[in-house]
């Protein structure tokens, strides 16, 4: 005797929460995720067209379009010809560019990255004298990218900034972002590399900074490959600097909304602002220097304050200044003699020569030399 197994063709299926459930649960995910992406892409663009929309009593924005996009993995906001001005400010800057494009994270909308694409144009008066003239500065890089995360307490957050093959011309008449400048009239600056980080710098968690106090910043500066052309320094040092490197803390910068960086600066002064640098690093020509100090600006707005540099070949770089006509010979001999003596007692085996850079009174003194005068700043 055989048996017939049952018929199963009309059995209904069976629900596996094992199989059907990781993706049902996905599925829901993705769809709240789409929802919030469009609800945060949404207020991103009200909060920036708001903006752009206030009276400009210190800032104004604008561009030629606008758009949202780059869904699922970021908020990307593209501006077409973007431009933000101060006309109010004394120097009454404007910036504009080509295009810019700003992405949000979406789970962190304190955090934007720029990228700036194409030519990026720079005008400003000049404050520091009676004639007021505008000046023009044309830009263009092989990239140039920003990061900036607000922070909860602090007026400004943490900032990077990285550029690579920049060059700029500095002159009248350019009015296009990116259009190549007649001949560069008032100078030229380029730089193989760039990047500048900020950031409120750390404070004693048990006493830390009540709202509107002052604070201070922890500043990284860096340029690789500097191109100076029609500078002073130039003539002793050469139009190539190898690297700028510096390390230093902005004290005392009261909170400010100002515009003007000019206004700014004055306020950080009066506040008893300075610039306490911990590692300075300088490779130009003849110059080879490495410091550490502090430095502000006096009533003139000129710098002042004092560096402990070490110095290579310092004899080098003397001979270069005397061959430049910077300082006499006499003078010269005088000082070798002096700092020969003291390199001796320092005993450096680097073979540096330690020796202090005063700047007082519009004047700066490496050692004993008087090298050079300082102009106001603005």
């Amino acid at each position: 005797m055989t048996s017939t197994p049952p018929d199963t063709r009309n059995a209904a299926p069976v629900f596996s929460w094992r199989i059907f459930g990781p993706t049902l649960v996905l599925i829901a995910g993705l769809a709240v995720y789409s929802a919030y992406w469009y609800v945060a892409a949404g207020k991103t663009r009200e909060a920036i067209e708001r903006f752009a929309a206030a009276p400009a009593e210190k800032i104004a924005v604008g561009w030629d379009t606008f758009s949202i996009s780059g869904f699922p993995y970021r908020i990307e906001a593209d501006f077409v010809a973007p431009i933000i001005r101060a006309p109010n400010a004394p120097e009454a800057w404007e910036w504009s560019a080509e295009n810019l494009e700003a992405d949000f994270l979406p789970y962190n909308l304190r955090h934007v990255v720029l990228k700036i694409e194409g030519g990026q144009l720079l005008k400003y008066r000049d404050v520091s004298g009676a004639a007021r003239q505008t000046h023009t500065v044309s830009m263009i890089s092989d990239g140039a990218w920003a990061s900036y995360v607000a922070i909860d307490g602090a007026p400004v957050g943490r900032l990077a900034i990285d550029i690579n093959n920049l060059v700029a011309l500095h002159d009248t008449g350019t009015d296009k972002p990116g259009a190549k400048a007649g001949a560069g009239k008032e100078g030229r600056f380029a730089a193989g590399r760039l990047q500048l980080h900020a950031q409120p710098a750390a404070t004693d968690p048990g006493s830390p900074p009540a709202p509107g106090d002052a604070a201070s910043y922890d500043i990284a500066l860096q340029g690789d490959d500097i191109d100076l052309e029609r500078l002073a320094a130039s003539k002793v040092l050469g139009e190539r600097m190898t690297l700028f490197a510096a390390q230093a803390r902005l004290r005392n910068l009261p909170p400010s909304t100002n515009a003007s960086p000019v206004e700014m600066s004055r306020e950080w002064l009066a506040n008893g602002g300075r610039l306490a640098i911990s590692d300075l690093a300088i490779k130009w020509g003849a110059l080879d220097l490495m410091a550490q100090g502090e430095v502000t600006l006096d009533r003139q707005m000129r710098p002042e304050g004092r560096l402990d540099a070490a110095i290579a070949d310092y004899a080098g770089l003397v001979s270069a200044l005397v061959k430049a006509k910077v300082v006499n010979e006499k003078d010269a001999r005088v000082a070798l003699v002096g700092i020969g003596l003291v390199a001796q007692l320092q005993g450096d085996k680097s073979g540096r020569v330690h020796v202090p850079v005063l700047m007082k009174d519009g004047r700066l003194f490496l050692g004993p030399l008087l090298v050079a005068t300082l102009d106001p700043l603005f």
